[in-house]
């Protein structure tokens, strides 16, 4: 059995009736978590377990069965899992998932393991914050059935806090009718990592990320909740979690994109002792419209344009613990993204006097977690 308690502290916060504060406002969510497993189910190895995690901006709980040498090989495992969630995290909506998925993986190696999935889920969405003549098209019900696959190459010496190594992750999905899936659609997600130890005690990290997602029948867009998002502690540290891209042109919440390019640089160094460390980072990236929107320019050239590489500049604190360095990142971007938004509720906004205003996204960013940012 398993208990924990914790928090969320960043630019989570805003009211979820008002459009004031689209990029979000410095918030704080408790979060509790309990979890109960059975290993070695009926004295086959096999461990069966229950996970819960409870906030004020998700409730999720998840069913898994895993299975670590499925048919009596010790390079195959099987995991099955049954998903209840419920989320917004992503601002722009209330998402309500269920969702069970198949994973068979196989260890070729020390250094590499391939996966093949299949996930079937239903998404519904409420609490939209967009054009409200979107509405009807964007919130219809979504049913998904993605065959995925995975390839995984870990030469790291230390997964946790890494100094030298190569990570690298390829994903790749396809959603067809004949799965079950309305929209049919396909992507990619491609990331690789690298570290390099400079002398006795400086790190140079990098990571670069590149994905994309396309249409390929059925519905005529790609479901808001199957889109590509990213911003946040782990990826463009010049947003608040989930806030790069594409935004709604008269509300100003962010609403995914269909490509993604994002770089990564650190270098990491000793502060105080042998557990203070320190961070200098640079990101830049973004996520796009599509992937031939895809722009290495710095500069928005106007307040509906977003296809452009955001930039940032940071320090951040590292303290070593047993689980993993406790992570606070501050952050400055020089072209943080501004947009049209509005100010009022949406009953407001449906009774026609909320009020158009200019927005941004705050050039200072902070970030506070556990791990490394990769």
């Amino acid at each position: 059995m398993n208990i924990g308690v914790g928090a969320q502290i960043g630019r989570i916060g805003g009211g979820v009736t008002t459009l004031d504060n689209p990029a979000g406002t410095t918030g704080f969510a408790p979060r509790f978590a309990f979890g109960l497993s059975r290993l070695n189910l009926l004295g086959l190895g096999q461990t069966v377990g229950v996970q819960t995690a409870i906030s004020t901006i998700e409730q999720r709980a998840a069913l898994t069965y895993f299975i670590p040498h499925f048919v009596s090989n010790d390079k195959l495992n099987f995991t099955a899992t049954a998903l209840v969630d419920n989320s917004n995290d992503i601002r722009t909506f209330t998402a309500h998932r269920l969702e069970g998925s198949l994973q068979l993986g196989e260890r070729l190696s020390r250094a590499y393991t391939m996966q093949f999935r299949f996930v079937f889920r239903h998404v519904t969405l409420s609490n939209l914050k967009i054009e409200q003549l979107l509405v009807p098209l964007l919130s219809q019900p979504e049913t998904v059935g993605l065959a995925e696959f995975s390839l995984i190459q870990d030469k790291r010496d230390d997964p946790t806090d890494a100094h030298r190594g190569v990570y690298t992750t390829l994903d790749l999905g396809y959603a067809p009718r004949v799965l079950g899936s309305q929209t049919e659609f396909a992507r990619g997600l491609f990331r690789n990592a690298t570290y390099y130890q400079l002398g006795r005690d400086l790190v140079f990290a990098r990571s670069t990320q590149f994905g994309v997602i396309t249409r390929t029948g059925g519905r005529p867009s790609i479901p808001l909740a199957e889109r590509i998002y990213s911003g946040g502690s782990t990826s463009i540290r010049a947003f608040p979690d989930f806030q790069a891209g594409p935004r709604d042109r008269t509300t100003g919440f962010p609403i995914g994109g269909n490509a993604m390019f994002i770089n990564n640089t650190e270098l990491r160094f000793p502060l105080y002792g042998d557990n203070l460390g320190g961070v200098l980072f640079h990101d830049a990236g973004n996520v796009y419209s599509s992937l031939g929107d895809m722009s290495f320019r710095f500069r928005q050239e106007n307040l509906q344009d977003f296809n452009y590489m955001v930039q940032s500049v940071g320090f951040g604190l590292r303290y070593r613990t047993p689980i993993g360095p406790f992570r606070v990142d501050l952050s400055v971007s020089p072209d943080a993204p501004r947009f049209f938004g509005l100010k009022g509720t949406e009953q407001d906004y449906l009774n026609g006097t909320a009020v158009p205003t200019v927005q941004k996204i705050n050039a200072f960013q902070f970030h506070i977690s556990l791990g490394q940012a990769f």
